[in-house]
């Protein structure tokens, strides 16, 4: 009986792991749509903002002395690594798959000889640097829908010093890891350059209106080019916190089900214990009954 009383409390114990699980679902659909609606507007805010640069930076000769933030340097000798995470866990593979990643790309320059820093945006790359001998240069918690303004503002400071060089630390070139949100099924590691400045190339409209630049061109790169940075970085926030929502939803949902089949197995397992148990004891009164007409 007491191996019978054991199972009744594992399958108690999975019933309640299946409701807490269930309820971390339908939590993470809930606010899935509204993390949704902001990745949307930041993209189209950033599309819009890439344009508006694209078009400025068409008006000058030299696109190199445009904006210090997008010289290319001829020869990399040093790095930085942007890795955007999460501050909790339970969503599958969402935090290990970008850290991993970030770990790839530091280990690459440093066995090419360049100096790696890494900057972590959520605990749990930091936590998973630190575990592998890169600590990081500047450690953020994941930012709040109230909170990435800030954060993002905070970060591009600290990587545009240390790309122009007024920062302890030079680098020459910095990346941007992070899970880009596809769909509710699939999330996607990408490494995106932050710094230099990818202008692109803008494309003409046919009669497009004559732009003027007030007071010029070159005022208006000064101040666009770091918000195109905040505004990338932004979007990368925004991405990360609808992608994590989506993971954690699918993680949630692969737990519940497969605590619903581990209680089938239990109960399962239970009934056969049972019908042992009594089986065992008619047994014994059997016995005992032949035992008396003996």
């Amino acid at each position: 009986m007491a191996n019978l009383k054991e199972i009744r409390s594992r399958i108690g114990a999975v019933k309640n792991t299946r409701k807490i699980t269930q309820a971390m679902s339908r939590i993470a659909s809930a606010r899935l749509a509204k993390a949704q609606s902001a990745m949307e507007r930041a993209r189209e805010y950033g599309d819009r903002m890439r344009d508006v640069v694209q078009a400025a930076v068409g008006e000058v000769d030299d696109v190199a002395a445009a904006h210090p933030l997008m010289t290319v340097r001829p020869e990399v000798t040093a790095e930085a690594v942007v890795l955007v995470t999460s501050d909790r866990g339970l969503c599958g593979g969402f935090n290990t798959n970008a850290s991993r990643k970030a770990v790839r790309l530091l280990e690459d320059g440093a066995r090419e000889g360049r100096k790696v820093v890494a900057i972590c945006v959520g605990k749990k790359g930091a936590a998973f640097l630190k575990h592998r001998d890169f600590k990081p240069v500047l450690a953020i918690d994941a930012p709040t829908p109230e909170t990435v303004v800030s954060t993002s503002r905070e970060v591009m400071h600290k990587v545009a010093n240390m790309f122009l060089g007024e920062d302890e630390i030079a680098v020459d070139r910095v990346h941007l890891v992070f899970n880009k949100f596809k769909n509710v099924i699939t999330q996607e590691v990408v490494d995106e350059g932050l710094l230099p400045v990818d202008p692109g190339t803008a494309e003409g409209e046919a009669g497009a209106a004559v732009r003027k630049y007030e007071p010029d061109v070159a005022a208006v790169l000064d101040h666009l080019v770091p918000v195109s940075v905040e505004t990338q970085l932004q979007q990368a926030f925004f991405n990360s916190a609808a992608a994590e929502l989506a993971a954690r939803r699918q993680a949630m949902d692969s737990a519940t089900d497969n605590a619903g089949e581990l209680i089938d197995e239990l109960t399962l397992l239970y009934n056969r214990e049972r019908q042992a148990a009594i089986t065992k004891e008619l047994m014994e009164i059997v016995g005992g009954a032949e035992a008396l007409k003996g």
